[in-house]
């Protein structure tokens, strides 16, 4: 069974277990989300699981696409429920990540966030090279620490020449500004979108739970196995008719 598949066959009441269905509060629930909400009856809106599915199905079916073609989804996740799957799935993939803060500008301002990756490289590359040992131990120290916060900051992104073909966002709420940033760029944007989102600024939403790590685990997942499995296409290098 491919993993398509095992999305549309997979058992509702799965999904339900992880909590994918639990939205937020009743109070903070955005207008734009209405549609995907099964029961507004308590205080927590109930997310319609057939929905997510379906949006889960074509989630998968766009970032296959993406993957075939050997293109670059960055996959951001800041959220405590996110992080540290966010990251395991984008190392998995070798594919670029952010799961610490956002730095705003890291695609509106592409070329400076460039700036201080280059700068990171240039400085782990001195390190190497025993070109610290000049310094004083103080100075050494700092610069120590310096690599240590860029490294905490850009690490995720420090192969990343280029803006990605795509985004992953595994919170719409806690990587706003992310998305924000992909919707200026015209980066598309797949990710997950509880029901205090905006789910408009997702070029394919997954209404679903994103502060449960067994809800986020469960979706990446399946993003994570239907990636794993994709055969890459490889670029053909044009004949030559051997003329100079």
């Amino acid at each position: 069974m491919s993993i398509k598949e095992n999305i549309i066959e997979s058992n509702l009441e799965a999904m339900a277990l992880s909590g994918i269905h639990l939205g937020a509060s009743k109070s903070s629930g955005h207008p734009k989300m209405k549609s995907y909400i099964w029961s507004n009856r308590s205080a927590f809106q109930v997310i319609d699981l057939e929905q997510s599915q379906q949006c889960l199905t074509a989630a998968i079916d766009f970032l296959v696409d993406i993957r075939k073609k050997n293109g670059v989804i960055l996959f951001v996740g800041t959220s405590p429920a996110a992080k540290e799957l966010t990251r395991k799935i984008a190392e998995n993939l070798n594919m670029p990540f952010v799961t610490e803060r956002w730095l705003g500008g890291t695609f509106t301002n592409f070329s400076t966030i460039n700036k201080r990756v280059n700068y990171l490289k240039d400085l782990e590359k001195q390190k190497a090279a025993g070109e610290f040992e000049k310094y004083t131990k103080y100075e050494a120290l700092k610069l120590d620490e310096k690599i240590k916060k860029l490294r905490k900051d850009l690490g995720g992104i420090a192969d990343m020449n280029r803006l990605p073909d795509a985004i992953w966002a595994s919170s719409a709420n806690y990587d706003k500004i992310a998305v924000k940033e992909a919707v200026k760029k015209n980066i598309p944007v797949i990710g997950i979108v509880n029901t205090n989102s905006d789910p408009s600024l997702f070029n394919y939403p997954i209404p679903a739970n994103d502060n449960a790590i067994s809800a986020v685990s469960f979706i990446l997942d399946l993003v994570k196995r239907a990636l794993t499995d994709v055969k890459i296409a490889v670029p053909v290098e044009p004949e030559t008719n051997g003329k100079n």
